[in-house]
Protein backbone atom coordinates (compact mmCIF):
# COMPACT_ATOMS: atom_id res chain seq x y z
CA UNK A 1 0.00 0.00 0.00
CA UNK A 2 2.93 2.66 0.50
CA UNK A 3 5.27 2.26 -2.60
CA UNK A 4 6.99 5.42 -2.36
CA UNK A 5 9.83 6.13 -0.35
CA UNK A 6 11.04 8.57 2.08
CA UNK A 7 11.22 12.24 1.49
CA UNK A 8 10.50 14.39 4.66
CA UNK A 9 9.80 13.46 8.50
CA UNK A 10 5.86 14.45 7.64
CA UNK A 11 6.29 10.81 5.56
CA UNK A 12 6.90 8.90 8.98
CA UNK A 13 3.71 9.09 9.96
CA UNK A 14 0.02 7.40 9.09
CA UNK A 15 -3.36 9.25 10.48
CA UNK A 16 -4.88 6.27 12.61
CA UNK A 17 -7.81 5.70 9.86
CA UNK A 18 -5.54 4.79 7.57
CA UNK A 19 -3.74 2.36 9.36
CA UNK A 20 -6.46 -0.45 8.37
CA UNK A 21 -3.99 -3.87 8.21
CA UNK A 22 -1.49 -4.47 10.20
CA UNK A 23 1.15 -7.59 9.00
CA UNK A 24 2.63 -10.04 11.84
CA UNK A 25 5.75 -11.58 11.87
CA UNK A 26 6.41 -14.27 14.77
CA UNK A 27 10.31 -15.64 15.81
CA UNK A 28 10.70 -19.07 13.82
CA UNK A 29 12.62 -21.26 16.47
CA UNK A 30 11.42 -24.58 17.67
CA UNK A 31 10.78 -23.75 21.21
CA UNK A 32 8.96 -20.56 20.70
CA UNK A 33 5.09 -20.32 21.89
CA UNK A 34 2.23 -19.08 19.68
CA UNK A 35 0.62 -17.93 22.58
CA UNK A 36 2.10 -14.72 22.83
CA UNK A 37 1.69 -14.43 18.81
CA UNK A 38 -2.21 -14.84 19.78
CA UNK A 39 -2.17 -12.11 22.50
CA UNK A 40 -1.18 -9.78 19.80
CA UNK A 41 -3.13 -11.21 17.21
CA UNK A 42 -6.39 -10.78 19.29
CA UNK A 43 -4.94 -7.41 20.48
CA UNK A 44 -5.00 -5.34 17.24
CA UNK A 45 -8.29 -7.70 15.72
CA UNK A 46 -9.86 -5.77 19.12
CA UNK A 47 -8.73 -2.52 17.39
CA UNK A 48 -10.60 -3.04 14.70
CA UNK A 49 -7.35 -3.94 12.56
CA UNK A 50 -7.35 -6.55 9.59
CA UNK A 51 -4.93 -8.85 9.85
CA UNK A 52 -2.21 -10.96 7.46
CA UNK A 53 0.12 -13.18 8.42
CA UNK A 54 3.73 -13.50 7.33
CA UNK A 55 3.83 -16.66 5.06
CA UNK A 56 6.63 -18.32 7.07
CA UNK A 57 5.28 -17.55 10.40
CA UNK A 58 1.72 -18.41 9.39
CA UNK A 59 3.31 -22.16 8.36
CA UNK A 60 5.40 -22.27 11.61
CA UNK A 61 2.40 -21.86 13.75
CA UNK A 62 -0.32 -23.43 11.82
CA UNK A 63 -2.34 -20.26 11.78
CA UNK A 64 -4.49 -21.27 8.45
CA UNK A 65 -7.42 -19.22 10.30
CA UNK A 66 -5.91 -15.72 9.26
CA UNK A 67 -4.58 -14.45 5.50
CA UNK A 68 -1.17 -14.84 4.66
CA UNK A 69 1.39 -13.21 2.31
CA UNK A 70 4.65 -13.53 1.35
CA UNK A 71 7.05 -11.41 3.09
CA UNK A 72 8.30 -9.85 -0.39
CA UNK A 73 4.76 -9.01 -1.17
CA UNK A 74 4.03 -7.45 2.33
CA UNK A 75 4.08 -4.27 1.40
CA UNK A 76 1.98 -4.19 -1.42
CA UNK A 77 -0.90 -5.23 1.12
CA UNK A 78 -0.09 -3.83 4.98
CA UNK A 79 0.22 -0.15 6.04
CA UNK A 80 2.16 -1.67 9.53
CA UNK A 81 4.15 -4.58 10.26
CA UNK A 82 4.58 -5.83 14.13
CA UNK A 83 7.55 -8.41 14.84
CA UNK A 84 7.28 -10.11 17.72
CA UNK A 85 10.22 -12.26 18.44
CA UNK A 86 13.86 -10.65 19.26
CA UNK A 87 15.94 -8.33 17.09
CA UNK A 88 16.68 -11.09 14.52
CA UNK A 89 13.29 -11.05 13.82
CA UNK A 90 13.09 -7.77 13.17
CA UNK A 91 16.43 -7.28 11.32
CA UNK A 92 14.98 -10.39 9.04
CA UNK A 93 11.73 -8.33 7.94
CA UNK A 94 13.14 -4.89 8.03
CA UNK A 95 15.32 -5.33 4.95
CA UNK A 96 12.09 -6.66 3.29
CA UNK A 97 9.65 -3.97 4.31
CA UNK A 98 11.79 -0.57 4.27
CA UNK A 99 11.27 0.03 0.55
CA UNK A 100 7.65 -0.06 0.95
CA UNK A 101 7.87 2.70 3.69
CA UNK A 102 6.22 0.27 5.84
CA UNK A 103 6.23 1.20 9.38
CA UNK A 104 7.88 -1.24 11.78
CA UNK A 105 6.98 -2.15 15.67
CA UNK A 106 8.96 -4.64 17.72
CA UNK A 107 7.98 -6.41 20.17
CA UNK A 108 10.07 -8.18 22.39
CA UNK A 109 10.18 -12.18 22.82
CA UNK A 110 13.85 -12.68 22.71
CA UNK A 111 17.08 -12.24 24.75
CA UNK A 112 18.41 -8.66 24.37
CA UNK A 113 15.84 -6.36 22.64
CA UNK A 114 17.62 -3.43 20.92
CA UNK A 115 15.30 -2.93 18.28
CA UNK A 116 12.07 -4.62 19.73
CA UNK A 117 11.44 -2.67 22.22
CA UNK A 118 7.93 -3.17 23.65
CA UNK A 119 7.59 -5.76 26.27
CA UNK A 120 4.50 -8.58 25.92
CA UNK A 121 3.21 -7.23 29.00
CA UNK A 122 2.91 -3.66 27.70
CA UNK A 123 1.81 -4.88 24.18
CA UNK A 124 -1.78 -4.91 24.66
CA UNK A 125 -1.80 -1.15 26.15
CA UNK A 126 1.02 -0.10 23.88
CA UNK A 127 -0.77 -1.37 20.25
CA UNK A 128 -3.67 0.70 21.56
CA UNK A 129 -1.83 3.58 22.02
CA UNK A 130 0.19 3.43 18.64
CA UNK A 131 -2.70 1.24 15.99
CA UNK A 132 -5.79 3.38 17.77
CA UNK A 133 -4.55 6.36 19.70
CA UNK A 134 -1.63 7.76 16.75
CA UNK A 135 0.38 7.58 20.06
CA UNK A 136 4.04 7.04 18.94
CA UNK A 137 7.46 8.44 17.62
CA UNK A 138 8.59 7.77 14.34
CA UNK A 139 12.27 7.15 13.55
CA UNK A 140 13.63 6.67 10.52
CA UNK A 141 16.99 4.38 10.22
CA UNK A 142 19.78 3.74 7.86
CA UNK A 143 20.33 0.96 6.24
CA UNK A 144 23.50 -0.39 3.94
CA UNK A 145 23.39 -1.26 0.51
CA UNK A 146 26.41 -4.17 -0.80
CA UNK A 147 27.74 -5.58 -3.61
CA UNK A 148 30.14 -8.11 -4.39
CA UNK A 149 32.20 -7.17 -7.97
CA UNK A 150 33.90 -9.42 -9.86
CA UNK A 151 36.14 -8.59 -12.78
CA UNK A 152 33.63 -5.46 -12.89
CA UNK A 153 30.56 -6.90 -12.79
CA UNK A 154 28.20 -6.90 -9.75
CA UNK A 155 27.72 -10.73 -9.25
CA UNK A 156 25.63 -10.62 -5.84
CA UNK A 157 24.05 -7.74 -3.48
CA UNK A 158 22.07 -6.72 -0.58
CA UNK A 159 20.95 -5.08 1.95
CA UNK A 160 21.42 -5.09 6.14
CA UNK A 161 20.24 -2.78 8.70
CA UNK A 162 22.58 -3.59 11.05
CA UNK A 163 26.23 -4.72 9.25
CA UNK A 164 27.99 -5.89 6.52
CA UNK A 165 30.35 -8.51 7.59
CA UNK A 166 33.48 -9.58 5.41
CA UNK A 167 34.95 -12.55 6.90
CA UNK A 168 36.93 -15.43 6.60
CA UNK A 169 35.51 -19.27 5.94
CA UNK A 170 35.78 -21.74 8.39
CA UNK A 171 38.67 -23.16 7.35
CA UNK A 172 40.80 -20.08 6.48
CA UNK A 173 43.36 -18.41 8.25
CA UNK A 174 43.15 -14.29 8.12
CA UNK A 175 42.09 -12.03 5.44
CA UNK A 176 44.42 -9.54 3.64
CA UNK A 177 42.40 -6.53 2.66
CA UNK A 178 42.69 -3.14 1.63
CA UNK A 179 40.43 -0.67 2.44
CA UNK A 180 39.47 2.84 0.41
CA UNK A 181 36.70 5.26 1.13
CA UNK A 182 35.32 7.35 -1.73
CA UNK A 183 38.40 6.05 -3.79
CA UNK A 184 41.24 7.20 -1.79
CA UNK A 185 43.27 4.38 0.06
CA UNK A 186 42.57 4.32 3.54
CA UNK A 187 44.54 1.18 4.50
CA UNK A 188 45.42 -2.45 3.91
CA UNK A 189 44.08 -4.56 7.16
CA UNK A 190 44.62 -8.17 8.02
CA UNK A 191 41.77 -9.56 10.38
CA UNK A 192 39.60 -12.74 10.88
CA UNK A 193 36.69 -10.47 9.51
CA UNK A 194 35.81 -6.70 8.97
CA UNK A 195 32.63 -5.63 9.83
CA UNK A 196 30.63 -2.26 8.43
CA UNK A 197 27.61 -0.97 10.40
CA UNK A 198 25.12 1.73 10.67
CA UNK A 199 24.10 3.24 14.15
CA UNK A 200 21.75 0.74 14.52
CA UNK A 201 24.02 -1.96 14.17
CA UNK A 202 26.71 -0.26 16.59
CA UNK A 203 25.16 -1.54 19.66
CA UNK A 204 25.50 -5.72 17.94
CA UNK A 205 28.69 -7.20 16.44
CA UNK A 206 30.54 -4.25 15.90
CA UNK A 207 30.24 -3.42 19.56
CA UNK A 208 31.81 -7.02 20.69
CA UNK A 209 34.69 -5.81 18.49
CA UNK A 210 35.31 -2.86 20.50
CA UNK A 211 33.24 -0.38 17.61
CA UNK A 212 32.04 2.65 19.20
CA UNK A 213 28.12 3.23 19.78
CA UNK A 214 26.45 5.57 17.74
CA UNK A 215 23.01 7.19 18.32
CA UNK A 216 20.40 6.36 15.78
CA UNK A 217 19.97 9.29 14.34
CA UNK A 218 24.01 10.17 14.05
CA UNK A 219 24.21 9.97 10.10
CA UNK A 220 27.35 7.91 10.06
CA UNK A 221 28.68 4.16 9.75
CA UNK A 222 31.57 2.41 11.48
CA UNK A 223 34.30 0.45 10.47
CA UNK A 224 35.92 -2.46 13.11
CA UNK A 225 37.54 -5.00 12.79
CA UNK A 226 37.54 -8.35 14.31
CA UNK A 227 41.44 -9.86 15.67
CA UNK A 228 43.17 -7.87 13.39
CA UNK A 229 47.09 -8.60 13.57
CA UNK A 230 48.15 -5.47 13.85
CA UNK A 231 48.06 -3.21 17.52
CA UNK A 232 47.50 -0.30 16.17
CA UNK A 233 44.03 -1.14 14.62
CA UNK A 234 40.95 1.48 15.74
CA UNK A 235 37.72 1.59 14.56
CA UNK A 236 36.86 4.66 12.45
CA UNK A 237 33.63 6.39 12.14
CA UNK A 238 32.99 7.60 8.40
CA UNK A 239 29.91 9.74 7.06
CA UNK A 240 26.69 7.82 5.89
CA UNK A 241 26.97 8.96 2.61
CA UNK A 242 30.37 7.51 2.06
CA UNK A 243 31.74 4.84 -0.74
CA UNK A 244 33.68 2.09 1.23
CA UNK A 245 35.55 -0.54 -1.02
CA UNK A 246 37.14 -3.72 0.48
CA UNK A 247 39.18 -5.29 -1.85
CA UNK A 248 40.19 -9.28 -1.26
CA UNK A 249 43.45 -9.45 -1.48
CA UNK A 250 44.83 -12.78 0.53
CA UNK A 251 44.76 -15.81 -2.02
CA UNK A 252 41.99 -17.14 0.20
CA UNK A 253 38.01 -17.39 0.05
CA UNK A 254 35.83 -15.12 2.12
CA UNK A 255 32.54 -14.66 2.97
CA UNK A 256 30.19 -11.45 2.84
CA UNK A 257 26.93 -11.73 5.59
CA UNK A 258 24.23 -9.22 5.31
CA UNK A 259 22.54 -9.03 9.20
CA UNK A 260 23.85 -12.88 9.35
CA UNK A 261 20.91 -13.30 7.56
CA UNK A 262 22.05 -13.52 3.79
CA UNK A 263 25.77 -14.38 2.80
CA UNK A 264 27.17 -14.97 0.08
CA UNK A 265 31.14 -16.19 -1.33
CA UNK A 266 33.51 -14.10 -2.16
CA UNK A 267 37.20 -14.96 -3.45
CA UNK A 268 40.55 -12.98 -4.01
CA UNK A 269 40.36 -9.83 -6.61
CA UNK A 270 36.66 -9.69 -5.61
CA UNK A 271 36.00 -6.15 -4.55
CA UNK A 272 32.59 -5.76 -1.59
CA UNK A 273 31.52 -1.73 -1.67
CA UNK A 274 29.24 -0.62 0.53
CA UNK A 275 27.00 2.30 0.50
CA UNK A 276 23.74 3.76 2.25
CA UNK A 277 20.94 2.54 1.07
CA UNK A 278 18.75 4.72 -1.03
CA UNK A 279 15.39 4.41 1.30
CA UNK A 280 15.42 4.06 5.07
CA UNK A 281 13.55 1.98 7.98
CA UNK A 282 10.83 3.29 9.92
CA UNK A 283 10.20 2.11 13.16
CA UNK A 284 7.28 3.29 15.13
CA UNK A 285 8.38 3.42 19.10
CA UNK A 286 5.93 4.13 21.79
CA UNK A 287 6.23 7.58 23.64
CA UNK A 288 7.87 6.02 26.44
CA UNK A 289 10.71 4.68 24.45
CA UNK A 290 14.06 6.10 25.27
CA UNK A 291 17.28 5.48 23.95
CA UNK A 292 19.59 5.72 26.68
CA UNK A 293 17.40 3.60 28.90
CA UNK A 294 17.85 0.51 26.84
CA UNK A 295 21.09 1.12 26.77
CA UNK A 296 21.36 1.26 30.34
CA UNK A 297 19.23 -2.02 30.70
CA UNK A 298 20.90 -4.24 28.08
CA UNK A 299 24.70 -3.09 29.17
CA UNK A 300 24.12 -2.68 32.12
CA UNK A 301 25.14 0.58 32.56
CA UNK A 302 22.55 0.61 35.56
CA UNK A 303 24.98 -1.41 37.59
CA UNK A 304 27.17 0.43 40.48
CA UNK A 305 30.12 -2.03 41.62
CA UNK A 306 29.90 0.07 44.79
CA UNK A 307 26.57 -1.12 45.40
CA UNK A 308 24.15 -4.01 45.00
CA UNK A 309 22.53 -4.09 42.23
Amino acid sequence: MNDFLITSTADLRLQASDIRTVALAGRLQSDTSVEPLLQVIQTVLGLGKAVIIEEKTSQHFNLKQFPSVNLHDIGNCADVMIAVGGDGTMLGVARRVAPYNIPLVGINQGHLGFITDISLADAPSVLREILYDQSYDAEARDLLHAQIIRDGEVIYEGTALNDVVVGRTGLGGMLDLNVAVNGQFMYTERADSLIIATPTGSTAYSLAANGPILHPKLAGITIASVAPQSLSNRPIVLPNDSVVDIEIVSFKEAVVHFDVHGYAEARSGDIVRVVQAPYKCIFWHPKSYNYFATLRQKLNWQLNPARPA
